[in-house]
């Protein structure tokens, strides 16, 4: 396969921030990706757009496809994606892609990959994913938020709270997501006399309570969904602590009880996290400590049986981050973001190192999204356990629908 065309333009994302759109055309067939953007972005992901701007990094873009037309570089399977890195290679030797910028390369993979795998004539989930065993992941959602995805000054220290159907098919977790997000609004109402259907960046219900009282709305609707309709509904945190990391403390602004302000150190935040486990019997915790703070996480993996204890600004979807991860036993559960290393070829080995030792592997959305469904296909395709991509807005539900059409589908 040659590519014909590559185009590069900016569009909006769900922020109404600027990102990159890519359009390649190949056998008379145009193919779209566009790339994501975080609000809580960990230190070691690499560099979103170029440090000349993103109009530099589309300007790089288009320059790199025409070269790649020129020059007849053939496309015909996944590990093709290399001969883009070595051009990319050759004009940003940063370690961090500041010169090309990782969401223009994520971008632009992407849409060839679209290309790859229609030459091919299978979907890209399919392509990436030989065997007739498909199994759908299940869906992670954001219900209720604060932290960096909210600007009001009083919320919950914590980023998300979220819910996890278990159920035999997808589109059943899905429909369970949205009843227990109805629930949360009803509870709201009652006990957050602030609250006034105020939404964080991802479309979760921004509240003004602190964490102890979300988790307490999260287990009484864990209870009503339970008796309704007779499905089993865990739930976790992304307690995002790198955020609440200052001066060798977590510090938090609204602690219960009373709303004070708290700090804890290491020994403390450990004890703190293992008991909210306990107490609430949670099923997820994404980056419960900063993000070199490999000891701790070990620490409370091993006190810790039923929870997955998930790295995110920990790990940024980097190899050797990964492999240090796993080697100190700090995580049971991985965040995958391609866009976090741009590189689909390096996402891929992250998510084949993870998978032979036996990480649960949870692909997940950005709070800055867009309608490209591409990490569906990913979710299924590299067959990750959990999908972390929302529950209400446009742009999530690009993602979740695409899943419930393809299991529609093979059914």
């Amino acid at each position: 396969m040659y590519i014909q065309e590559v185009i590069a333009r900016k569009i909006p994302n769900s922020k109404g921030r600027a990102t990159i759109s890519v359009t390649v055309k190949a056998n008379g067939k145009s193919f779209e990706a566009s790339a994501p953007e975080g609000t809580s972005k960990g230190k070691h992901e690499v560099q979103v757009f170029s440090k000349k701007g993103i109009d530099f990094s589309i300007s790089m873009i288009n320059a790199f496809g025409k070269k790649l037309i020129n020059e007849k570089t053939s496309f015909n399977e996944f590990q093709d994606l290399e001969k883009i890195e070595e051009f990319v290679k050759k004009a940003d030797k940063t370690n961090n892609l500041s010169v090309f910028g990782g969401n223009a390369l994520y971008a632009l993979e992407t849409a060839v990959l679209k290309a790859i795998a229609n030459s091919h004539e299978q979907e890209l989930w399919h392509y990436l994913f030989k065997d007739k065993n498909v199994r759908f992941p299940s869906p992670l959602g954001n219900a209720i938020g604060g932290g960096k995805h909210l600007q009001q000054r009083q919320k919950t220290d914590f980023q998300e709270f979220l819910f996890l159907p278990k159920t035999k098919n997808f589109f059943d977790a899905y429909f369970i997501n949205l009843q227990a997000y109805k629930e949360c609004k009803h509870l709201l109402k009652d006990l957050d006399r602030f609250w006034k259907n105020s939404l964080t960046y991802e479309n979760a219900l921004a509240s003004f309570l602190d964490n102890e009282s979300v988790l307490d709305i999260f287990k009484k609707v864990q209870e009503r969904i339970q008796k309704t309709f007779g499905v089993e509904l865990n739930y976790g945190i992304d307690a995002a602590a790198d955020s609440l990391w200052k001066s060798q403390s977590y510090r938090y602004k609204n602690f219960k009880p009373n709303r004070r302000e708290l700090s804890l150190n290491k020994k403390d935040q450990i004890s703190y996290m293992a008991e909210l486990i306990k107490k609430y019997n949670i099923s997820y915790i994404e980056d419960p400590f900063h993000d070199e703070d490999f000891e701790s996480f070990a620490r409370l993996l091993k006190q810790t049986k039923n929870c997955l204890i998930c790295g995110d600004d920990l790990t940024c979807t980097h190899f050797d981050r990964v492999k240090k991860a796993i080697q100190l036993k700090s995580i049971n559960a991985l965040i995958v973001k391609p866009n976090q290393v741009g590189s689909l070829i390096q996402t891929k080995k992250v998510v084949d190192l993870a998978r032979s030792k036996g990480i649960t592997i949870v692909l997940s959305h950005r709070s800055g999204e867009t309608y490209d469904h591409s990490l569906a296909h990913f979710a299924l395709g590299w067959q990750a356990q959990i999908i972390k991509t929302g529950i209400l807005g446009k742009e999530r539900f690009a993602k979740l629908h695409e899943l419930i059409r393809i299991e529609r589908k093979l059914s």
